[in-house]
């Protein structure tokens, strides 16, 4: 009981103080707004009715809506297929030697040229370019991660398993599961941000709509109030992930490891 109460306490400290941190950052802004002109810093208020302007007229809802379609899209294609890469190249030294290098490859190249890329293949496409771009920068953050935890597998648990005929789905279970779920957690919080950033960054350079769509026509068009309230959109939204989603799941997942030892 005294633990639980302790805990409580300390999330309460935690959400106080990161209330104050907020509010901190909001009067800080509010008085620099005070000394610049609202084309180069708008204040809190005026971000904050250019937000109730976007949600009234629906371009909220309707950009926001789409640019979370796109990024599930091409992050569930990212997931699915590095996993099943990284299980293929861990079972072979010669797709080892292949598909490393051009992995590396992958993640050297900017995405800026991946972008670009994207735009001369496949023109100023609604899905396509953002899609593409997403898949392209996560894809190699997700096969890193769980081919590293495919690598940190103790081979030898799995041949003394084989050797006592133990069931394929008690081997998965019990050795190759908790091996591979914490570096499985690891890439969907870390390509998460890389998704999100690849998304924008596309739908500014190479779509018709979406946030990034959005926010390059208020650059265009200078309405410096609705870059701001687009950037809190974004900073809700990845809070949202970040707490609503992938912390409780990496709770859940170093609670199931502990159970399991």
């Amino acid at each position: 009981m005294k633990t639980s109460t302790s805990k409580a306490n300390a999330a309460f400290q935690k959400g106080l103080i990161g209330a104050a941190g907020i509010l901190a950052v909001l009067i800080l802004w509010h008085s620099l707004s005070e000394n610049y002109h609202s084309l180069i810093l708008p204040s809190p208020k005026e971000a904050y009715a250019a937000l109730q302007g976007m949600w009234q007229s629906g371009q909220l809802r309707r950009h926001t809506i789409i640019t979370f379609r796109r990024t599930v899209t091409g992050y569930a294609a990212a997931l699915l297929l590095g996993l099943v890469t990284a299980l293929l190249v861990s079972a072979s030294r010669f797709l080892q030697s292949l598909i490393r290098p051009l992995i590396t490859v992958a993640q050297v190249i900017p995405p800026v040229i991946w972008v670009v890329l994207a735009v001369v293949w496949f023109g100023i496409a609604d899905d396509i370019t953002p899609i593409f771009l997403i898949f392209i920068v996560t894809f190699p953050v997700v096969f890193v991660s769980l081919f590293s935890g495919l690598q940190s597998i103790d081979l030898r648990l799995v041949e003394m398993a084989v050797l006592y005929r133990c069931p394929k789905a008690k081997i998965i279970a019990d050795i190759y599961l908790p091996a591979l779920v914490s570096h499985f957690v690891s890439a969907i919080s870390l390509g998460l941000s890389f998704a999100w950033k690849s998304t924008i960054f596309a739908e500014f350079i190479g779509s018709s709509s979406g946030i990034g769509f959005a926010i390059s026509m208020a650059n265009a068009n200078l309405e410096t109030e609705k870059l701001f309230a687009w950037a809190i959109v974004l900073i809700v939204l990845m809070f949202g992930f970040e707490y609503g989603i992938l912390s409780p799941l990496t709770k859940r997942v170093t609670r199931w490891k502990q159970d399991g030892k």
